[in-house]
């Protein structure tokens, strides 16, 4: 029976810790600067703040041209691998959805509201 080192049991536990870390998927806490097209009304610039909670993630966002209120609280935000969506209220009653893909510091995707207008949208995660 061969005997395990303590360098072969370090490289096991370093193999397991980087798998669990790719499960998890990637770090979405932080500071997120934004920016999307709103038809008929030009360029908006976002922030989105996510923080890790006990039973997940919770967040804030607030926007350049006021559709959001400050400090909106994202709702149900979920990852699933690089896969992030979350909604937001909008001031004038509507519910916006997001659904971006995450890739290191960069996430780009699309949002949609609860009536079905819909754009891109892309964030970078600030340093």
């Amino acid at each position: 029976m061969r005997k395990r080192t303590p360098l072969s049991l370090a490289g096991f536990s370093l193999a397991v810790l980087a798998g669990l870390a790719l499960a998890s998927g990637p770090d979405i806490v932080g500071t997120w600067l934004g920016k999307t097209e709103i038809p008929d009304a030009g360029l908006d610039e976002l922030t989105m703040v996510i923080t890790k909670t006990e039973s997940g993630y919770a967040g804030l966002s607030s926007d350049t041209l006021g559709y959001l209120a400050p400090n909106s609280e994202m709702r149900e935000i979920k990852l699933d691998k690089a896969e992030l969506t979350f909604s937001l209220p909008l001031v004038d009653g509507q519910i916006v959805f997001l659904r971006m893909t995450v890739d290191g510091d960069k996430m780009a995707g699309t949002w949609t509201t609860s009536e079905g207008n819909m754009g891109a949208i892309a964030f970078e995660k600030k340093k």
